[in-house]
């Protein structure tokens, strides 16, 4: 990626402009990337003048950052350095409401208002500021290094000598405790870059995302207690090395003996001293006291201990009732054993490397305009395995291309070109147990009849277990899912299915029709419609299998929102009800819950080939959609845990249904309509649009059709208003009824219905 940097700086006022591209994530230069046919000169041009409508003057390039060897986001940053024109009028506009001119001042107390995306404006424009005075305007080469290649640090994990005595420093005793290899580092470097692009540095908004998916429960409110704890240099900011240390120092592997666990007990206290100032008040070790107590006795959500035990406990540091414990007070008296149990605290929940392999496909990163993003050539390569079928259409066998023993399948050229293949998304997929792969096993299990069940039933002693995976599964597929836009952009083949319902058999029907041995070796991606749970019994198996198979297959796998992934639906109707009767009173909710916030990221719309607008309910009305509609549902906020309240848009989307006189009775004729969409009276929320307003919308949009669920049809599908809307319906006999499930294929610019038989 060849990436454009632009500071531009007022002379006058010694001051750089600052925007923010990124929406919530702060202050920083503009950048972009270079177009096909541009030079990095043409693009720092075009970004200035992009944002700026007054003369800018051309002083020198910065620096050149060059990433090509990083393990991730190889790229070239090149830093252009503007200054605005003397004579220049209309000096305080902007042609952006989000852009900022910032002095030294004002940069830091930016800094201390978590104002910037990174540091590198206040380390820039100081860098400028003091050359300036040196070498006046007209020298920014002197002296100075104008290209920067830089590396990934690693730290050996150094063996135990025989005396048990660590060796090394205590930044590589605390790593080596860690268990943390190069491997594990490398993916930590990754995790941090593709989440601080394209800064170095990790603001705070970024770190409560990437840890997001570490912490359980109550821990993700204390998030600013465990940034404090990371910021070990107090800068509001942190390096990539303050972030690696900080998961050291937290994995449950780390010693608490020895030089990891001084290092530990320092984050420990700077996670408990807010002020940050050194020394811990009585109520501030209140707090670290209660959370021993708590912890110890398996009560992490405990209430805080009485205040003459916490001074009984406080008084064992020899301190007198009005003063407040230090650091190094603190350090000794654990050290000592004068006081014990802090080796609960500070801790994740699983070890760093089970984490980040967890974790590891990580967003994608967002530029300002994404009409402007370079439309990169595909790159075609190998992938890392051989598949073999059955007849019937089942996966038999897999087998890693660098490891087949057979004579004349490579040339003699190609073996040695095999050895350097790189593993690709494939050996997660065919190689590795996950969590995914477990839950697939367990839904195997679960259809099969044998001597001790029947088949679509499960053993009681693998419901505990079930219960445990399905969270971890779904703590897992909501890092990537809610990295998804709310409307994405799908290119066919792509099936399309419309509500499920719990009704696991047509399901697993679909699957041996259209992707028998995984999705993966579909050329078509899969798009479901939403309405998963509740009505049907198998509410629970159909979903995680759809999250098992998105695990998978993330980018063939797409799921939208419908209106029964919302909790107060559940309740009222049976998948609330069912995650009880399951997995009893305790596990169950856990379990629906944990579903629930994967429902909270969903999607709520797709559009194929920029043409075909894919959602559940309807299209909403012009008052909740008053302009485009696919930059209005991005703007959802995520996550959504309340759609009604939080987002009339979201709300109409999962509601909305179409009207026509053939198939809406009289006493919901279209009456009071407002541009085509009047209040729908048989469903008490939601709203009908008329055929004009479903024409409007598309022209507007530049749509030719909508694809949508929401209502049980008879023969699994149903054509509407123009032929521009088609309902799909894909459970069958839906609450012992008699219809048919149906599914559409977007494939060579046709929609073709296709009806399956479950007889």
């Amino acid at each position: 990626m060849k990436l454009v940097i632009c500071i531009i700086i007022d002379r006058n006022l010694d001051a750089i402009l600052l925007v923010e591209q990124i929406p919530n994530c702060g202050y920083w230069f503009p950048f972009d990337q270079v177009k096909i046919g541009e030079t990095r000169t043409v693009t720092a041009q075009r970004i200035a003048n992009k944002i700026c409508p007054f003369d800018v003057e051309f002083i020198s390039v910065f620096k050149v950052r060059c990433g090509d060897s990083l393990p991730c986001l190889r790229n070239m940053q090149t830093y252009y350095l503007f200054s605005k024109a003397e004579k220049s009028t209309n000096v305080n506009k902007l042609n952006t409401t989000n852009a900022v001119w910032m002095t030294f001042d004002q940069i830091k107390i930016a800094i201390k208002n978590r104002e910037l995306l990174g540091l590198e404006p206040y380390v820039i424009l100081q860098n400028i500021l003091e050359r300036q005075r040196m070498y006046g305007w007209d020298d920014f080469t002197t002296g100075r290094q104008l290209f920067e290649e830089p590396n990934l640090q690693l730290i050996d994990c150094k063996p135990v000598e025989a005396n048990n005595q660590s060796v090394g420093t205590a930044q590589e005793q605390l790593i080596n405790s860690a268990k943390f290899s190069h491997k594990i580092q490398e993916r930590v470097f990754k995790e941090f870059y593709s989440s601080t692009f394209p800064s170095e540095y990790m603001s705070f908004q970024s770190f409560s995302e990437v840890m997001d998916n570490k912490l359980n429960g109550l821990e993700k409110t204390k998030i600013q207690a465990y940034f404090r704890a990371f910021d070990t240099q107090q800068n509001n900011y942190l390096t990539y090395m303050e972030y690696l240390l900080g998961l050291a120092a937290m994995d449950p592997n780390t010693s608490h003996g020895g030089t990891p666990a001084e290092l530990r007990c320092r984050y420990i206290f700077r996670f408990y001293n807010i002020k940050n100032n050194g020394y811990m008040s009585i109520e501030e070790f209140r707090e670290l006291h209660g959370d021993v107590q708590n912890l110890k006795a398996g009560k992490p959500n405990g209430d805080l201990p009485a205040y003459s035990e916490v001074l009984t406990a406080f008084n064992s540091f020899n301190l007198q009732d009005n003063s407040n414990l230090s650091l190094n007070e603190f350090l000794n008296s654990v050290g000592q054993l004068k006081y014990r149990g802090t080796s609960v605290l500070f801790r994740l929940p699983m070890n760093t490397k089970e984490l980040l392999r967890i974790y590891k496909r990580f967003a994608d990163i967002k530029i300002d305009n994404p009409s402007d993003q370079v439309q990169n050539e595909i790159n075609y390569e190998l992938a890392d395995h051989c598949v073999t079928l059955k007849k019937s259409g089942l996966l038999h066998k897999v087998e890693s291309l660098r490891s087949m023993s057979y004579n004349n399948q490579f040339s003699t050229t190609t073996e040695e070109t095999l050895k350097q293949l790189p593993r690709s998304l494939s050996e997660e997929i065919f190689d590795r147990r996950t969590i995914a792969t477990d839950i697939q096993e367990m839904l195997r299990f679960f259809e099969k009849h044998d001597q001790t069940k029947e088949a679509l039933t499960w053993s009681s002693n693998v419901l505990s277990n079930l219960g445990r995976s399905i969270i971890t599964l779904c703590r897992e597929i909501r890092e990537i899912i809610k990295c998804e836009p709310r409307c994405l952009k799908i290119s066919s083949p792509c099936y399309i299915l419309g509500d499920i319902h719990g009704n696991y058999q047509d399901l697993i029907c679909f699957e041996k029709c259209l992707w028998r041995a995984t999705p993966l070796l579909s050329p078509a991606s899969f798009l479901f419609l939403g309405d998963y749970v509740d009505r049907g019994i198998y509410g629970l198996e159909v979903i995680i299998y759809l999250l098992a198979t998105k695990f998978q297959c993330p980018k063939k796998v797409l799921l939208l929102r419908g209106n029964h992934e919302i909790r107060k639906i559940q309740q009222i109707f049976s998948f609330y009800k069912e995650c009880l009767t399951k997995f009893g009173d305790i596990l169950g909710k856990e379990v629906w819950e944990a579903i629930n916030t994967v429902f909270d990221v969903l999607p709520y719309a797709a559009v194929i080939d920029d043409k075909i607008l894919c959602l559940h309910g309807g299209i909403p009305s012009p008052s909740t959609c008053p302009d485009e509609f696919i930059s209005m549902v991005n703007d959802i906020p995520v996550p959504l845990s309340e759609p009604e309240s939080e987002s009339p848009l979201a709300w109409e989307i999962m509601w909305n249904d179409p009207f026509s006189i053939e198939t809406n009775t009289m006493p919901q004729t279209a009456i009071n309509t407002t541009n085509g969409f009047f209040n729908n009276s048989r469903r008490s929320t939601g709203k009908y649009f008329t055929n004009d307003a479903l024409m409007a919308f598309l022209e507007k949009n530049n749509f030719s059709h909508v694809i949508r669920a929401h209502e049980v049809q008879q023969v699994g599908f149903k054509v509407q208003l123009s032929g521009r809307l088609l309902t799909v319906f894909s459970s069958s006999h839906y609450c012992g009824g008699t219809n048919e499930a149906a599914t559409v294929l977007v494939d060579s610019s046709k929609l073709r219905l296709i009806r399956l038989d479950t007889r």
